[in-house]
């Protein structure tokens, strides 16, 4: 290679001055003469707009349902008490209301009868709003945290009870990342379990709330039983958004990592190259795609995607101005 690139490079830069602060965290624009393009054998290419659904990777469990079968049994059992407590107070109804025509006739009973008879009126009234109001309670319990779809099944044995008892299915809960959503839920989704087994899952119903740890919107899906997914089983969820976006996909040799984020470098013109985050951006099999919501990249710009990391290494260097500009920062402080 003619000359030693680095130096192509490191002269071409387009000098700036930086505080000493930024020169340990700034990506710099990095300017190349011709010659320096060619000898680094940069290449670029135009972005296309395109459509895609983009995927979103959720984080899985298969969880136990045992709390959703004793919250069922209680709701069942508290039904039973509230009817029995309904009948004991319609009895006790019956009672005060006769004993108080008995003592209005001539006194027909006692005063003490009487005051007996709305006594236990008004103890069986009080079992019985006590029993409804322990009814309410499981039931509240049950739909906050199984939704109404399970909470209904559970109590009427319909599915997905059935597989579920008979140990043909497991329940999992499947946790979006934060800030993500689906209009529409996949109806049919791959989990990916840790030993790589993909496991075909099929869509209960959303989940009221959020599994504990995890702050993302939560869904319930069935998956057949395996002996080498037991309950408390880690798995990945790929899920694919149904509703379309606009955007531009980034071929994966033109993404770089810094500072745990992925970008790119972007012609800005002939020679001129600009670090640019992609950020909101999805991997793919054919690399990142990048929505226009995303107020990032866009359909004609031009990005790097040969010898970017040699771009990279140029661009942590501080410019020869810069690096001028530090030293002389350093030599005055130390003269004060």
């Amino acid at each position: 290679m003619p000359r030693s690139l680095s130096q192509f490079l490191v002269a071409a830069m387009a000098a700036s001055i930086v505080t000493p602060a930024a020169l340990a965290v700034t990506i710099h624009r990095v300017t190349l003469s011709a010659q320096a393009v060619s000898a680094g054998q940069i290449g670029t290419i135009r972005l296309k707009r395109l459509e895609s659904a983009p995927w979103v990777s959720a984080y899985g469990e298969v969880i136990d349902p045992a709390p959703l079968a004793t919250l069922a049994s209680q709701v069942i059992a508290a039904r039973s008490a509230v009817a029995a407590a309904r009948a004991e107070a319609a009895l006790a109804r019956s009672v005060a209301v006769r004993a108080a025509g008995l003592y209005r006739a001539r006194h027909n009973i006692s005063l003490a009868a009487l005051q007996r008879a709305r006594s236990a009126l008004a103890v069986a009234e009080a079992k019985q709003a006590s029993a409804a109001a322990t009814l309410v309670q499981y039931k509240t319990q049950m739909r906050t945290r199984w939704g109404a779809k399970l909470s209904a099944a559970a109590l009427s044995a319909g599915a997905p009870l059935p597989e579920l008892e008979a140990d043909a299915a497991v329940l999992v809960e499947i946790s979006l990342p934060l800030g993500d959503s689906l209009e529409y839920p996949p109806a049919h989704a791959l989990a990916i379990a840790p030993d790589g087994e993909r496991l075909q899952l099929h869509l209960v119903s959303r989940a009221p709330g959020t599994m504990a740890g995890v702050a993302g919107e939560s869904l319930f899906y069935l998956m057949p039983a395996r002996s080498s997914a037991p309950i408390g089983t880690p798995l990945t969820v790929p899920l694919k958004t149904t509703a379309t976006e606009e955007g531009v996909m980034v071929p994966q040799a033109a993404v770089l990592w810094h500072r745990g984020e992925p970008l790119v470098f972007r012609e800005t013109s002939p020679g001129a190259f600009a670090p640019f985050p992609i950020r909101g951006s999805f991997p793919s099999s054919r690399g990142y795609f990048v929505p226009l919501s995303a107020q990032s990249l866009h359909p004609g710009n031009r990005i790097v995607t040969r010898g970017a990391a040699l771009l990279y290494s140029a661009a942590v260097q501080p410019p020869p101005a810069a690096e001028a500009a530090h030293a002389q920062h350093v030599k005055d402080r130390a003269d004060d």
